[in-house]
């Protein structure tokens, strides 16, 4: 057992490789002479993704009058961080950049991005929806433009496995742990791991420190990791136990795989492919069933909010919304012409670039802004994906916390709790064992990051 646990250790092991796939204003003939050039950096998403932001600021750059000019970037996600620190240092950052909501108030705090009250209209900050302001003000001043928002945690599932294996889905938007162990014992009988198949795929390591962060809350009652004002760890606490139960039933009872090819965000891969019959992903997954797979695989395909403790029609919290927001870096030479940037992909009166962003989504994404939102809302959207997906999604955003703000060493010292756990219990251990013998190391661990980041007593989304 003691190389089971070596190997599955590697396999569950976060792999950080570094790429960036580079664009400078697409098929035109470069910027009109004496145009500032703004430098936009973003993430490398799905391939509808980048195709719909490129086609967008290469229209941009189409106009030669206005002596304003992308030049722009796709980098990975794994690469970005780096990339991004690496430019900083050497005076190269670029002037517009994506920030997730998480990590802004690190940026916040390191005065590295400027704050956008001045260089954008007020009107811009007045259409904001009042759940995406939260998300980007701090100290009563706005540091980001929100692009979009979605719930992290979804669960999607093939109705034709589900049927095969005999599991009644038709309260699947209310099933508890139970409910989901039940469904994964069935369909083992026709997803044998010998051929390479699974019930599910859940929340992996590498991206469940803030994926799982709605369920987390679900299960403490409303608190992630820290108390309210960042002054107690909370994590030595039943609803974190909860938590190690569940990912120790899933591996121990081999309802998921040790380890799986795609990433988080391309978890609905393996879905449509037939190699698992139930994953958890966000709600960016309906573009790419959509887009990749067509109708034919939607009619397939079930959407519900996923399981919790005790399940019921009323489950509470169980996403995290996370999501990206642009940013103009504090030392851009051009602040005012990124500003201008900014407001064409995302914050202007004229709102025809965002709007064809979110139609190339199928409205899997969250609209931050009010006047787009209705403009949405009078449309006939049933040809983007079936509508009752869009009802379960909305009703999920509109229940789940906005992700965390704090360190997110803290996020990953969690799962690396969670993930000991789990090989633990396939070394032969109990849940419980495992956690009496893990817990201090951990809660000491967190105490530490918080000690040394000074987040004692300072949320700033905390109301005394």
């Amino acid at each position: 057992m003691k190389r089971l646990r070596r190997v599955f250790a590697v396999l569950l092991t976060l792999a950080c490789t570094a790429g960036i796939a580079a664009g400078c204003g697409g098929d035109d003939d470069g910027p009109e002479e004496g145009a500032t050039v703004v430098t936009v950096w973003l993430r490398d998403f799905e391939d509808w993704s980048n195709e719909v932001m490129k086609s967008i600021m290469d229209d941009f750059n189409k106009d030669k009058t206005d002596m304003l000019h992308i030049s722009y970037r796709f980098i990975s996600e794994d690469g970005f961080g780096d990339a991004l620190a690496a430019a900083q240092d050497n005076g190269t950052a670029p002037d517009i950049y994506q920030v997730s909501y998480t990590n802004l108030y690190s940026e916040v705090r390191g005065n590295t991005i400027l704050a956008l009250d001045d260089l954008l209209p007020a009107s811009s900050f007045e259409d904001l929806k009042d759940t995406a302001k939260e998300l980007v003000v701090y100290d009563g001043h706005y540091y980001a433009y929100p692009q979009l928002t979605e719930p992290g945690a979804v669960m999607y599932y093939r109705k034709d496995l589900l049927d095969e294996a005999g599991v009644d889905y038709s309260n699947a938007e209310e099933w508890s742990f139970e409910d989901l162990y039940a469904a994964c014992e069935k369909l083992k009988e026709i997803m044998p791991k010998n051929q390479g198949k699974y019930p599910m795929l859940g929340f992996d390591f590498a991206e469940a420190g803030w994926a799982s962060q709605g369920l987390q809350a679900n299960l403490t009652g409303g608190d992630v990791c820290l108390n309210e004002d960042w002054t107690e760890v909370i994590v030595d606490s039943q609803g974190y136990k909860e938590l190690a139960n569940f990912y120790g039933k899933l591996y121990g009872e081999e309802y998921v795989p040790l380890t799986w090819s795609t990433g988080y965000n391309d978890q609905i891969i393996d879905l449509c492919d037939g190699k698992v019959a139930i994953a958890y992903t966000g709600s960016w997954a309906i573009a790419e069933i959509m887009e990749s797979y067509g109708e034919e695989m939607a009619d397939k395909i079930g959407v519900a909010t996923i399981p919790t403790l005790n399940g019921g029609a009323d489950k509470g919290t169980t996403a995290t919304n996370g999501g990206w927001a642009l940013v103009i870096d504090a030392k851009s030479k051009n602040s005012e012409a990124a500003a201008k940037i900014i407001e064409y992909l995302a914050a202007g009166e004229d709102t025809a670039a965002p709007e064809r962003y979110f139609e190339a989504a199928h409205y899997s994404k969250s609209i931050p802004r009010k006047s787009i939102q209705e403009k949405v809302d009078a449309k006939d959207t049933s040809s983007a994906c079936p509508a009752e997906w869009l009802d379960i999604i909305e009703n999920i955003a509109d229940n789940g916390i906005p992700e965390s703000i704090y360190t997110f060493d803290i996020n990953t010292q969690v799962m690396g709790l969670m993930q000991n756990i789990v090989i633990d219990v396939l070394d032969g251990n109990s849940v419980e064992a495992s956690w009496n013998s893990r817990i201090g190391d951990t809660i000491a661990a967190i105490e530490k990051i918080v000690e040394n980041n000074g987040l004692a007593g300072n949320n700033p989304r905390f109301q005394k």
